[in-house]
């Protein structure tokens, strides 16, 4: 008794000669009219390419996962698309060589399915669900072909039923369990549970089934590869390093990334699968692995899957390399470019130049010099300027060499920071009287407890509190509020000079935008700069992840001389966007090398 899970492509040909039994814990058939013809679609335009000398070598169907049950196989996923298969060679069986019929289906819970299959009428499809959704299907195939040219239904079988030449075939991923396993229990993962069958543990099987091993080794070398790949993806589970890697969310599976990258090179120059293929990491290692010309294939395979891995460890593992590349991918870079650059560079001297190299063509224009650039940026390019703050954050940590402290990507990702004003503007205030009269309690509540030490401003500042009582009540709140919320912003802060000296608005300018996590930009509402200081400054004291430079701002490190740590003015916005364009000079020079 075979203990050993089993993985092959299998083309259509090749199980015309079997039995499938459709056990009573699945559903019946429920393939509609679209489906139908999208599988038709799909194929007649893998044929289509084919006969233009282009395409993959074969078109490939989900996996089908089954378990020998005697002399058939009892089927536990992928009986919708067999069914519709099973549909479409009765159509075409006038086609079919003498001696060929379609693999034989049949549906416990309907003993007379075999016989409807074989000899559909719409008389019969009104005997139940199962039998009319078969009939349906029928039709649709019928439709089909009528608008296609006579010698399609002799070509399209051909393809159907073809075999690895020029002409190409279709194949199934033919996933055999093993005689022990509880089927039932396979049956509500894949389909109850909608986790479907990953390219993941497709993989894995192929790698691990008993004929790649001789037999007095087998054991062993099977423990090495499963510990080794439990190890991988025991790494990958560490936040820290995905997030490093990657910018979405990835619960299970992330081992997926490494085999990604692994069958890109497997693919070499050109590529016989599709990358966007659902199962085109599957799909390409099984052609590799049945057409290298390696005497032990599986072990020449392994070997690339963890020399990706290690790959990607040491990069996390440097520090400069971890920041730059990290950079890199919150950037919109994917890892296979970085992987492009890495394969161009002979030293890791040379790999640190290209990506400082990569880095400065993603953030500054090739033509434009930086202090031009920085200066020109506003919070309608907000793309660009993340891309600027972000890279300002990691120029200010790789400056220190002393620290071993690293950008915490995962908790940039995962909390989403994004763009924010650091000193409020009016145009982006709350218009509805309900937020409107929340944003003026939450800063009364701080305005009432901050004394200013300037006379005239803090003459202000009561005159305020008590012009507030008043407004609460009044009727025309809606229409007043704006310009009292307008004072309290002024008295706070100034994107413009009230000499007028500097009458240019600053406001929307790279020297009044930060980085702000998105959940605390909600509860700010454009709050005050001193809230939002007092906020940032409640997160650090908590070692909550906050970005060092939005730290740095808040606790006005970039201002010479500090008077007054409650109001952001115009010349707080000069002193930190000059610090922005010093500390990427300082990373590059003029001439684009790296610093």
């Amino acid at each position: 008794m075979s203990q050993q899970n089993s993985i092959v492509l299998k083309s259509i040909d090749e199980i015309l000669t079997e039995s499938f039994f459709i056990p009573f814990y699945q559903r019946g058939y429920r393939w509609t009219k679209r489906q139908a013809e999208d599988l038709l679609d799909d194929i007649y335009e893998f044929q289509r390419q084919k006969k233009a000398g282009s395409g993959t070598p074969f078109y490939c169907l989900q996996p089908v996962v089954v378990k020998k049950r005697d002399q058939e196989w009892e089927l536990i996923d992928g009986q919708q698309r067999l069914t519709t298969i099973h549909i479409l060679l009765n159509y075409l069986k006038d086609q079919m060589t003498p001696g060929q019929t379609p693999y034989q289906i049949v549906y416990q819970t309907r003993p007379t399915s075999q016989d409807f299959l074989a000899h559909m009428s719409e008389e019969r499809s009104k005997d139940n669900i199962d039998f009319f959704h078969m009939y349906e299907v029928r039709k649709t195939i019928e439709g089909w072909f009528e608008l296609k040219e006579k010698s399609c239904k002799s070509e399209f079988l051909h393809t159907l039923l073809g075999h690895d030449d020029a002409s190409g075939c279709v194949k199934i991923i033919w996933y055999q369990i093993n005689e022990i396993t509880d089927v039932t229990t396979v049956f509500k993962r894949l389909n109850m549970g909608k986790i479907p069958l990953t390219n993941a543990e497709l993989v894995k099987a192929l790698l691990l089934k008993r004929s790649n091993f001789q037999e007095q080794e087998r054991h062993l070398q099977q423990l090495r590869i499963a510990q080794e790949w439990d190890s991988i993806e025991r790494s990958l589970q560490a936040d820290d390093f995905w997030y490093f890697l990657n910018e979405e969310a990835q619960d299970a599976n992330r081992i997926e990334l490494i085999l990604r990258l692994t069958a890109h090179d497997l693919q070499g120059k050109s590529p016989s699968v599709r990358p966007d293929d659902p199962s085109y990491i599957f799909l390409t290692f099984s052609h590799w692995l049945e057409t290298t010309e390696s005497p032990y294939p599986f072990e020449v395979c392994w070997e690339k899957i963890y020399r990706s891995f290690m790959m990607l460890h040491e990069w996390y593992q440097d520090r400069e390399l971890f920041h730059l590349i990290g950079f890199l991918i919150a950037s919109g870079k994917k890892i296979s470019d970085i992987q492009k650059v890495s394969k161009q560079s002979v030293k890791k001297s040379d790999f640190k130049k290209n990506l400082k190299a990569m880095i400065r063509i993603h953030v500054i224009p090739e033509d434009q010099k930086i202090d031009f650039y920085i200066e020109k940026l506003s919070y309608e390019d907000r793309v660009k300027v993340v891309r600027v703050l972000l890279l300002f954050n990691i120029t200010s940590l790789l400056f220190n060499r002393v620290t071993n402290a690293r950008f915490q990507f995962d908790h940039y990702k995962m909390q989403k920071w994004d763009l924010e004003h650091i000193h409020s503007r009016m145009d982006t205030l709350p218009d509805q009287k309900k937020k409107q009269s929340a944003w003026l309690e939450n800063t009364l509540d701080f305005i009432k407890d901050s004394v200013l030490l300037d006379q005239n401003a803090e003459r202000e500042r009561l005159t305020l509190i008590h012009e507030a009582e008043t407004l609460k009540n009044s009727e025309n709140f809606k229409t007043e509020f704006p310009a009292f919320a307008e004072r309290i912003i002024n008295l706070y802060g100034r994107s413009v000079d009230k000499s007028g000296t500097r009458s240019l608005d600053k406001g929307d300018s790279i020297g009044n935008l930060t980085l702000l996590d998105s959940a605390t930009n909600r509860s700010y509402q454009n709050a005050i700069f001193p809230i939002k200081r007092k906020d940032i400054i409640a997160l650090d004291k908590s070692a909550t992840f906050v970005p060092l430079c939005t730290k740095n701002v808040f606790l006005k490190y970039y201002r010479k001389n500090v008077t007054n740590m409650q109001q952001w003015d115009i010349t707080d916005m000069e002193n930190y966007q000059s610090a922005i364009i010093n500390a990427l000079k300082q990373f590059f020079d003029e001439q684009g090398n790296a610093a």
